[in-house]
Parts: C-alpha cells; structure tokens; sequence
C-alpha cells in the first residue's frame, strides 16, 4: 500500500480544548518516540510488549518503516509525541484481513477523548485498507483501555487466564476484544 502521508494527517481538539495533530509515523521521529516512551512509568512498561526503554528497539521501528506490515500513527501535541497507535496486519494467509491493534497514551493526557480519538483513527485506516476485523490484547487490569474500545465498538471475545508474563515474571490474564468492520459471512438465501 502507498499510503498518502498527507492525507492522513489531520488535526484535532480534545475535550479539554487541547489541539493535537494525528499523522503516520515517518523516521526523523526516532528521537521524539525514544523521549516519548521514556516517560512511560515502570509499572506501565510491565504491560509492553517490546523493550521500550532501548533506544535501539525504537530506532529499528523508525528506521525499518513498512505500512504494509505496521501503520504506526502519532499524536502530537506542540510537535511531541502524547499517543502511539499500531495497526499490525498480514499480506498473505488465513489472517491477512485481521488487523492487530495496539495503543498507548501518555499517562498525563488521558481522560480527555485522546484514546478514543486514536482508536477511531485506527478503525477508519484499518476500513480505509479493506480490513475486516480488528483485534486488541489487553490486560486484564486495564480497565480503562477495556472501556475505551468497547465504547468504540469493540466486544470482549474471550478472556485467557495467564496468557502473557509481565516484566517481573508474574502472569497476566489477557482480555480479547474484537470488532467487525464487515460481515465474516456475507449469506445469499434462496428461499
């Protein structure tokens, strides 16, 4: 996919009158993502799934950019980075019209639409490349993201006990959500 970098950048106004600018990740923003996750609190980093603290990890996502595999989009606020959104999809096989979601939020900025506001952008992109279903993994503790994407149409498809190990080793049960962006089944009835 050539995705039009222009196009999809576009601003918006949080509920606290907040401006913010959301566009696709490119690779001048390794600096600004590194300082982006430094902020992320030790207990938060226990829920990540890559090493965020490495500045290495978040130059190799910089520096090998495919929106074909991952669309990563941004929003920033006076030019720094306050959220991250991940769209992970596959070209080929059982599960290339899935898409894989993954959002993080600025711990100071949250409470005012900005997840919200990053999931919807996340569902008309996943819309816009003919994805026909989207799936997010959280934590089951997360109870604010959990009610984030079910007000954003998404519903708990399963729930898997100690699916995932966090940083110190301790297991984490993992919430499923999932929504259909277009009927799996598209049925003609000939009665």
């Amino acid at each position: 996919m050539m995705l039009d970098l222009q196009k999809h950048q576009k601003e918006a106004l949080l509920k606290d009158g907040t401006k913010i600018v959301l566009r696709p990740m490119v690779a001048e923003d390794k600096d600004a993502l590194y300082e982006f996750f430094r902020t992320v609190s030790k207990e938060e980093v226990r829920y990540l799934r890559d090493n965020v603290s490495s500045r290495l990890v978040v130059e190799k996502w910089a520096t090998s950019l495919d929106y074909d595999r991952v669309l990563p989009i941004l929003a920033l606020k006076d030019d720094k980075i306050i959220a991250d959104a991940t769209l992970h999809r596959r070209q080929f096989g059982w599960k290339h019209h899935v898409g894989m979601v993954r959002i993080f939020v600025q711990e100071n900025i949250r409470n005012v639409g900005l997840g919200h506001l990053m999931i919807e952008e996340i569902v008309d992109l996943a819309g816009d490349l003919k994805l026909e279903k989207l799936i997010v993994e959280l934590p089951d503790t997360n109870t604010a993201a959990i009610h984030a994407f079910r007000r954003a149409g998404f519903h708990r498809a399963a729930v898997i006990p100690g699916l995932v190990k966090d940083k110190e080793s301790q297991p984490v049960d993992v919430v499923v959500m999932t929504r259909d962006l277009k009927p799996a089944y598209d049925y003609e009835y000939d009665f």
